[in-house]
């Protein structure tokens, strides 16, 4: 449904509002990898900005990228850790659930009409999963 699989490997048709998925579905559409993709020396900040960069069109303006960013991690509650680096098994950093959101944050900073989620619970204790999934529902 995605995109993300060569189309011999799968058949049938993915529509999207009763119509074939345009040719730029998969630069429109967020996707969340179960496995966290984030640089572990950057902030939260840093790594949704990062994103910002590289993925919002050039009409946006510094300013406009800017507000963006801080609008998503408020959003997202990541205003407490926003300038904590993500942190790897070498140096501590953000908790579980703050890295999930950070990770759903750079793709929600294109605010893309679908996001997919490869089980973004996973290694998420019952409290931060369903954080997790009450943020996802709003």
């Amino acid at each position: 449904m995605a995109g993300r699989k060569k189309s011999s490997q799968c058949s049938g048709q993915v529509l999207m509002d009763g119509k074939p998925r345009p040719r730029d579905f998969k630069t429109t559409v967020g996707y969340v990898t179960q496995d966290d993709v984030m640089m572990s020396t950057l902030t939260v900040r840093e790594n949704i900005s990062f994103s910002a960069s590289l993925r919002l069109s050039s009409s946006f303006d510094w300013q406009a990228k800017r507000k963006r960013v801080d609008d998503v991690i408020t959003e997202l509650g990541l205003e407490k850790c926003a300038d904590t680096k993500i942190g790897d098994d070498e140096a501590r950093g953000v908790s579980g659930g703050e890295r999930k959101r950070c990770n759903i944050g750079m793709e929600m900073i294109i605010s893309p009409p679908v996001l997919f989620l490869d089980e973004p619970t996973t290694g998420l204790d019952s409290s931060t999963a369903n954080s997790v999934m009450k943020l996802l529902k709003r």
